[in-house]
């Protein structure tokens, strides 16, 4: 069995640089990205609590949340993320004196993070009533601002399991459970059977965020008079958003056999699509009879929504079946966009032993797969232009963690995925994998100060291929809150040259900016493989005239952020044209000569050449003139050219004629 290597964050297999520099001269080769090492946010502590997620929006901000407790009481902390580093941590409930739970975290470009999570408002009968709330830090802003109220009761607040979305211009969507009957302490008489022991009566419920208020929450399951699962770390329901806050909601709910099935629907604006079943209900002609027990959603920014349902390994299983099926949600304006295309098994999932699974999927259709199977983190990749092989297992994973495997996507390719693991001398850590476009790929292994399992852990992705990880790591009394950024170079940009010939005063070499998440993006200007200046920092320069020259140039432009990643630029044609004319006597006979004017670049402009032979004669108009002296003497030809780009001379050409 192959494991990790025993030192936090050190890299066991990195097979991706992106350049050689190697005395100026530059070979180009897949672009270099890192996985930086990690931070403990904070602990080790016997205060820290549950761990809530990592958010990163596509300009690299972003920002984790957790529970610590303060005076025994569990409050809501959060970590930021943005130029490169993460700030210490700051109290979000800072105006609430009771306890809170079920962090979440979503963040919007610029650095603006919105936080959720439930908190005692009231005492109303003797009885504690509890709420869902929200906060915003504002980019720039030094503290959260005071706490909204987004659902004044959410029961007796256990099995909220909220999940939250929001979109880079901070609108948003929040999906949880309320449990509004449980058929044991809750002080309400119901009709309503319970299907199965355990059960409890909830709605799923959804609140939009609109930039500063919420919307009054809304249920969206199908039937509110069927009793549902209890709750479970694994079961909660799950939002996912794309550009032009399109979403899609999924959770789990039984339907009236009383077997528990994963539904989704669509989300436009402030109108719900309709419910359509998820999870199979049938494998090889045989109707499959155990819950759908764990499921993972994702949503492309143009809204094709990827839902991967898990089969409960219950009593009776059949051995050898798929445990994973996955379905899609073709983007709403396709002919297709109204119904799912049909769960289709996992093949390479085979074993009920599954964990609970990750999945991301873009705007072109390719998706990722993650999840632990047979004991070790499993990856399936898919789509057309999936860049990783379809099947690859990647690790094996630490036992007893309490984790499992997350992937986020690279709309450029590749991605990242993370599993609790172990290394060598039995350290243990969040190993993090990260796959490029080209099909390399690098891994390392994090481990915050404390050696201890991984726990809670979490990866969020962005459209610019930016991921934050974060976990919760060590033993119950030690815990500690790890984030760790794997980063990818600036991204692809095109060199903009003008067309043709031109003089080198106007050889001025333009490209769109490398928009990169780190930020500090300088640039250097390679001229025919070289390169002949660095340090740029507007996105345009003009080279000296000397670099230059005249002829043919192959130009590229090399971006490199604050962290050293470089990405090179396409390569362009620069046609400069520096010197004039030139005129020659090529042959002469006798008395009988010709001249001859010439460019060897943008080409001679024959309407701007006068030749005067000295006897009287002129000739305009024409590069090639054959004259005949009638007299023998010294002659001084005089030539006046220009080329096509507006290089001029004048020569005198001095003949002897016979």
């Amino acid at each position: 069995m192959r494991v990790l290597p025993d030192l936090p964050f050190r890299l066991y297999a990195s097979c991706l640089l992106l350049l050689f520099v190697l005395g100026g001269w530059v070979r180009t080769a897949p672009a270099h990205a890192l996985i930086e090492a990690p931070s403990t946010i904070d602990g080790p502590s016997s205060a820290i609590g549950e761990f809530g997620g990592v958010a990163v929006s596509a300009d690299g901000s972003g920002g984790l949340v957790y529970i610590k407790q303060i005076e025994g009481v569990p409050h809501v902390f959060a970590s930021q993320y943005v130029g490169g580093h993460w700030l210490a941590p700051m109290r979000v409930d800072w105006d609430s004196p009771y306890g809170a739970s079920y962090p979440r975290i979503a963040v919007a470009d610029g650095g603006q993070l919105l936080v959720v999570w439930v908190t005692q408002i009231a005492t109303v009968n003797n009885r504690i009533q509890r709420a869902l709330e929200s906060s915003t830090l504002d980019a720039g802003a030094s503290s959260f601002g005071a706490p909204f109220i987004v659902d004044p009761n959410v029961g007796e607040g256990l099995g909220v399991d909220p999940s939250l979305a929001l979109a880079a211009d901070g609108q948003g969507l929040v999906a949880y459970r309320a449990v509004t009957n449980n058929f044991k302490t809750t002080n309400v008489l119901t009709t309503i059977p319970q299907l199965r022991p355990g059960d409890v009566l909830a709605d799923i419920r959804l609140a939009r965020y609109e930039g500063e208020l919420w919307s009054s929450p809304e249920q969206v399951n199908r039937d509110s008079l069927l009793s549902m699962r209890a709750p479970s770390e694994v079961n909660g329901p799950q939002v996912a958003l794309g550009r032009g806050n399109q979403a899609v909601i999924a959770w789990q709910e039984p339907e009236a056999s009383g077997v528990a099935r994963i539904w989704a629907r669509r989300v436009f604006g402030t109108t719900l699509g309709l419910v359509l079943p998820a999870s199979p209900t049938t494998y090889a002609g045989k109707p499959i009879a155990e819950d759908a027990d764990a499921f993972a959603l994702s949503v492309s920014e143009f809204g094709e929504a990827k839902i991967v349902s898990r089969i409960a390994n219950t009593q009776g299983a059949r051995s050898g079946e798929p445990s994973l099926f996955v379905n899609t949600l073709p983007v709403s304006t396709a002919p297709t966009g109204a119904k799912l295309t049909g769960p289709t098994p996992l093949a390479n999932f085979p074993t009920r032993e599954v964990g609970v699974p990750s999945v991301a999927v873009d705007d072109q259709g390719d998706y990722r797969i993650a999840s632990m199977a047979a004991g070790a983190a499993q990856l399936l990749v898919g789509g057309e232009h999936a860049s990783a092989t379809p099947e690859l297992a990647l690790g094996p994973a630490a036992s007893a963690t309490g984790a499992g495997a997350v992937t986020a996507l690279n709309p450029e390719g590749g991605g990242v995925t993370a599993w609790p693991a172990s290394g060598a001398s039995g350290l243990l850590g969040a190993a993090v994998r990260e796959d490029f476009p080209g099909g390399a790929a690098q891994v390392a292994l994090l481990s915050g100060a404390v050696d201890g399992p991984v726990s809670e852990l979490a990866v969020g992705g962005s459209e610019s291929g930016e991921s934050l990880v974060g976990f919760r790591e060590g033993e119950p009394g030690e815990y500690e809150i790890v984030g760790a950024r794997v980063s990818v170079p600036p991204p692809a940009f095109y060199l903009e040259l003008p067309v043709g010939w031109i003089k080198p005063a106007k050889a001025r070499i333009s490209w769109a900016p490398a928009e990169d998440a780190t930020g500090g993006v300088s640039y250097s200007l390679i001229v025919d493989g070289r390169i002949v200046r660095r340090g740029i920092h507007p996105t345009s320069v003009l080279p000296d005239r000397r670099l230059l020259g005249s002829g043919v140039r192959h130009v590229q432009a090399l971006a490199t952020d604050a962290s050293g990643q470089q990405t090179l630029s396409s390569e362009g044609v620069l046609k400069v044209d520096g010197a004039a004319p030139v005129a020659r006597v090529p042959s002469r006979r006798g008395r009988r000569l010709v001249v001859r004017v010439k460019d060897a670049q943008s080409g001679a402009a024959a309407s701007y050449t006068r030749i005067s032979f000295g006897d009287g004669t002129r000739s305009r108009g024409r590069l090639t003139v054959t004259h005949s002296y009638a007299h023998p003497g010294r002659y001084v030809i005089v030539v006046h050219m220009r080329d096509r780009v507006g290089n001029e001379a004048t020569v005198h050409l001095r003949v002897n004629v016979r």
